[in-house]
């Protein structure tokens, strides 16, 4: 590991902390590991069946109490932004519109240098045939992965294309760490994500398909890698906590100290 790790966050703007619903459906008795039927109906919205959605967005209150406390610690991180959002009818709503307030904080962050800014997709989840969206005897994190094999082609290219031109136009800066929603992508993910001016790969198994591509990947022991999810629902004192162990930096500082330490 570096001496100083990177810490990221990730689901900034993705409506999958509104669709994505799914629920416990194994329990424990005793040794063994009883079926449950936790994606049945409400169950999956019944804590503690609940596994992950709805949680709401991070505000821009929260924005401000998240850069206070890394600024405090001498501290930048890296915000991995889903570029659009996804209302239930399928329309794409581009996170600067949807949520305006807390974006212009962001923005702000990402000039004083104590954020940056990464690509986590346009839309966090697969569109076609609204397969995003919960069901009533299942749940659909499957659907809540944007880069699958069996998604064509030609929405890889774009949704690269689009998420970019989102973020590079309303944060006024280059955007060059990618970071794949669910950790899923495939060699032409890849290829499209560098022909769009993204340079670093950030997530669970990023070296798994090599550097060839064109994007080099960030080991996983050089990043401390959170959700949004986990400041909304714990608090902005558990992020403090978190916070007090160790100065932190962003996945592109990171990378580029592994370039340099490599010759």
């Amino acid at each position: 590991m570096t001496t100083v790790p990177a810490l990221r966050l990730d689901d900034v703007g993705a409506a999958s902390k509104l669709h994505e619903v799914y629920g416990v459906t194994r329990v424990g008795l005793g040794p063994w590991r009883m079926p449950f039927p936790g994606n049945w109906l409400f169950l999956k919205y019944v804590p503690p069946i609940k596994r992950w959605a709805p949680y709401r967005e991070l505000s821009a209150a929260d924005w401000e109490s998240i850069l206070r406390v890394v600024e405090r610690r001498a501290s930048a991180m890296t915000v991995a932004v889903t570029a659009a959002w996804v209302e239930r009818d399928g329309t794409l709503v581009p996170y600067p519109k949807k949520f305006p307030a807390a974006a212009r904080v962001l923005r702000e962050g990402a000039r004083r240098g104590v954020v940056e800014i990464a690509n986590h997709g346009y839309t966090h989840c697969v569109l076609d045939s609204r397969r995003y969206l919960p069901r009533l005897f299942s749940g659909n994190r499957r659907y809540h992965r944007e880069f699958y094999a069996w998604v064509p082609e030609a929405t890889h290219r774009e949704h690269l294309r689009r998420s970019q031109d989102i973020l590079e136009n309303f944060f006024g800066m280059s955007v060059v760490t990618f970071v794949p929603p669910g950790n899923v992508f495939t060699r032409l993910t890849l290829e499209y994500a560098a022909s769009t001016g993204l340079r670093y790969l950030s997530c669970l198994g990023a070296d798994r398909l090599g550097p060839e591509a064109g994007l080099t990947p960030v080991p996983e022991a050089d990043v401390v890698a959170i959700h949004d999810r986990d400041i909304v629902v714990r608090g902005i004192q558990w992020f403090e906590d978190l916070m007090r162990d160790k100065p932190v930096t962003t996945v592109h500082a990171v990378a580029q100290r592994l370039r340099a330490s490599a010759g």
